[in-house]
């Protein structure tokens, strides 16, 4: 979570945003006080969407179109299969990359998957 927050400090200013999204589908996350406790925590400025399914049904709409979406990268599954998947959407709606929960964007900075694919999706 607080390499999350790292990414929202570093490019915010550049137009990228962290969206936070709580699911008790991998039974982890839970509750509303889930929420509040993480984001104090980890003191996260981002914003912490509400607790709903990603994967199991009712799915948020939200997820139903980005899980309906093209996979740019066929190797990985496009569900997430536990918290902390990340997707990275470009700012015509485009879903242009994803990793999964092993892919720490605070991991290897100046190689770090996540981090530059952001950097090229703020350079377009």
């Amino acid at each position: 979570m607080a390499d999350l927050q790292g990414l929202e400090e570093q490019f915010g200013a550049q137009g990228f945003h962290v969206l936070g999204f709580y699911s008790d589908d991998f039974n982890q996350a839970g509750s509303e006080d889930d929420i509040e406790a993480c984001t104090g925590q980890y003191m996260v400025t981002f914003p912490q969407l509400m607790v709903d399914h990603v994967v199991d049904p009712p799915v948020q709409p939200v997820w139903q179109w980005l899980l309906a979406q093209p996979n740019p990268d066929p190797a990985l599954p496009m569900a997430p299969d536990w918290n902390f998947h990340k997707y990275l959407i470009s700012r015509d709606g485009q879903l242009v990359g994803h990793w999964d929960t092993n892919i720490d964007p605070g991991d290897d900075p100046p190689n770090n998957p996540i981090v530059l694919a952001i950097e090229a999706e703020l350079a377009n």
